[in-house]
């Protein structure tokens, strides 16, 4: 399996296991959120590719370098990574969710504009709070790079894979998180959405 499969493959279990099931959104807006997703792991994926972090780079040591150069670019080493990885994914799935499901709309009632609102910008602080959740994941279980691998290891064993597949997932995470926010709060605040 390569690195896209994983990445795809891990967008899908994020969204399958936050949206659909602690949620229950309709299918149509599962798909929506499926593609957001699979966006933001192809991003995170080429992301990764760029700093080094590649199927090539299967050892431990090839993964470690390709981390530590991933959360070099804002100073951070290999324990900001995975935070790094997702920031892209995360910005483009909010702004897509934002500029889509909830876009503003003349035909639609003040109501459900009001709601789509709201929604933008919890998608916004939904995808904020998965980059923060993506670094302290990583993290978790210690800041030594073997404390690290280990913690991304466990979290790419969800879909078969390892730390690579841990990266694509934790990458991934926040996209999840910012479509649960942000349907949350337009059906709090009475969303309908279109008949």
């Amino acid at each position: 399996m390569n690195w896209e499969d994983f990445a795809r493959k891990a967008g899908d279990e994020v969204v399958e296991n936050v949206v659909e099931k602690t949620i229950g959104i309709n299918g149509n807006t599962v798909k929506t959120v499926k593609a957001v997703a699979e966006t933001g792991a192809a991003v995170g994926a080429a992301a990764s590719a760029a700093t080094g972090l590649t199927v090539a780079a299967t050892s431990g040591a090839g993964i470690t370098s390709g981390l530590a150069a991933a959360g070099g670019v804002v100073g951070g080493g290999m324990a900001a990574a995975p935070a790094v990885l997702a920031a892209g994914p995360a910005y483009l799935g909010a702004k897509i969710m934002n500029e889509t499901l909830f876009k503003e709309q003349s035909n639609l009632s003040e109501e459900e504009n009001d709601a789509r609102a709201a929604a933008r910008t919890a998608t916004n602080i939904g995808a904020a709070a998965g980059l923060v959740g993506a670094g302290a994941v990583t993290v978790a279980g210690g800041a030594s790079g073997a404390a690290i691998m280990g913690t991304l290891a466990g979290i790419g064993g969800v879909v078969g894979g390892g730390a690579i597949a841990g990266t694509a997932i934790v990458a991934a995470a926040p996209v999840a998180a910012a479509a649960a926010v942000g349907y949350g709060i337009y059906k709090l605040f009475g969303g309908k959405g279109k008949k």
